[in-house]
């Protein structure tokens, strides 16, 4: 059962800071060469006021070829929002095998990036990104009545989790082999997502196995993410796990987590509603200008790698203040910024006879966002140095030939030089989740949403959920 998706629109002040942020962009975008963010200024307060069309249409005008995959993602979020929901699978089909061709496509395109700048080259969507078009392909599938195809889904998307997970591990500085890394790939949100999707179809097995994997995961990321353990995990692990007579299982759970499984089975007779509040916008990327000196005392050298290297370490932790700087060479690297909502969380109730509940974290995508960039990043500057020496090298050869040359080679690279500031604008920055066990029935929910200090910012209703006994309903909500 699900009822008809619908966002929570913005409230005034949201939509204040957006345009806000909107018009600063606009105005960084004029100052210099365009970013994608500067390219999708209005994106976001489109999305945030409900204006879909406009913000598909802000989409295509600034669709450029490299760009095609973040624009696919863009254009399937939007269209899950505006209730095309079978447009948006197929958007976000055209992106998974995109994805998939540009994640195993050779490299040779890189050296373009070397001349110019990262974002001349195909955009390929960070594996934590694309881990999560399952989840909004499954809610399109729910949406449209087909529960055949949402737990078809669901088994995808395990599949697409160990792919990407694979990806990451290449993508990182380090060999990826801690135990960290390993939590981080394993996302335990999609994992609960598979499991209640496969509960639902009816496939108790393999539900139980993945509700098993989701507890595991959440307790290994314990830490590292802004997510906490559903506290209707243990019960659904006790139910199916019963259901298949899996006392060993049970028993090797009380082991591994001693607070997880409740002590009696939860009552029978009604039916579960699923909300997941998508709050927020992930981090988006600006560019920002960034120098490391050259010393006198270095010449020109010919081991552009190994010197890349040292400047690298000379960037990062600094250098002998003594020494003579013959040169500065400039670059721009990309930057994290996070702006979390207003909204941290809901209360949900459903009448004097439906109880009440709480949202909890489940998705921390801002955190994997940070995390993901902070493995990376590495990789970016020492890149990043690596390009701007072959400028420098090339400008210096210019200006061997006269200054005029060099000027304009100079002028050449400053021009060509901008971060890749690329991502999935539209992704929430998070998502809570609550569930109520509804007797059968149509419900109308009251949903609180609250701020970090559980205060009640406002109130908003979710009306005509139809609840069956033994049954699924599963809504979600955008709050901006």
């Amino acid at each position: 059962m699900s009822t008809r998706l619908r966002t929570f629109p913005a409230g005034p002040a949201a939509v204040r800071t957006a345009a806000r942020l909107a018009f600063a962009a606009a105005l960084l975008g004029a100052a210099g060469c365009s970013t994608y963010a500067d390219r999708h200024e209005r994106l976001r307060t489109d999305l945030a006021a409900g204006r879909f069309d406009e913000a598909l249409a802000g989409i295509d005008a600034a669709a450029r070829d490299q760009d095609r995959l973040a624009n696919l993602l863009e254009r399937g979020l939007v269209l899950h929002y505006a209730d095309r929901w079978a447009e948006s699978n197929a958007v976000f089909e055209e992106a998974e095998q995109l994805a998939a061709d540009l994640y195993t496509k050779s490299v040779s395109e890189a050296v373009l990036s070397l001349v110019t700048n990262d974002g001349a080259i195909a955009y390929r969507a960070a594996p934590f990104e694309m881990a999560l078009v399952p989840y909004f392909r499954a809610l399109n599938y729910v949406y449209l009545g087909d529960r055949e195809e949402a737990v078809v889904e669901a088994r995808k998307a395990e599949l697409h989790l160990r792919d990407y997970a694979e990806i990451a591990r290449a993508l990182r500085d380090d060999d990826g082999g801690d135990a960290r890394a390993a939590a981080l790939d394993n996302d335990a949100f999609l994992h609960y997502l598979r499991a209640m999707l496969l509960d639902w179809g009816g496939e108790t097995n393999d539900a139980f196995i993945a509700y098993r994997q989701a507890a595991l995961a959440y307790r290994d990321t314990e830490g590292l993410l802004d997510v906490v353990t559903p506290p209707w995990l243990g019960a659904d692990l006790l139910r199916t796990g019963a259901a298949l007579g899996f006392t060993a299982e049970l028993d090797e759970l009380r082991t591994q987590l001693p607070d997880l499984l409740p002590a009696a089975l939860p009552a029978t007779g009604t039916g579960e509603v699923v909300l997941f509040l998508e709050t927020g916008y992930a981090p988006r990327r600006v560019s920002r200008a960034a120098d490391v000196p050259i010393f006198k005392s270095e010449g020109r050298r010919d081991d552009r790698d190994a010197w890349a290297l040292s400047l690298r370490h000379r960037y990062e932790y600094g250098w002998d203040r003594d020494q003579k700087i013959d040169y500065w060479l400039r670059f721009a690297l990309p930057e994290l910024v996070d702006e979390p909502p207003a909204v941290a969380g809901a209360r949900i109730s459903a009448g004097t006879i439906g109880g009440r509940t709480r949202a909890v974290p489940v998705e921390d995508v801002a955190g994997r966002s940070r995390q993901y960039f902070q493995d990376a990043q590495g990789k970016i500057v020492l890149k990043t140095i690596v390009r701007a020496l072959a400028k420098y090298a090339a400008q210096e050869q210019a200006e061997d030939k006269g200054k005029v040359a060099g000027l304009l080679v100079n002028l050449l690279g400053a021009a060509t030089e901008q971060a890749d500031t690329r991502n999935w604008l539209t992704l929430p920055r998070g998502i809570a989740m609550a569930r109520l066990a509804l007797p059968p029935g149509t419900h109308d929910l009251r949903v609180d949403l609250v701020d970090g200090q559980d205060r009640r910012l406002e109130t908003r209703e979710i009306t005509g959920v139809d609840v069956v006994s033994g049954g699924w309903t599963f809504l979600s909500r955008r709050v901006f």
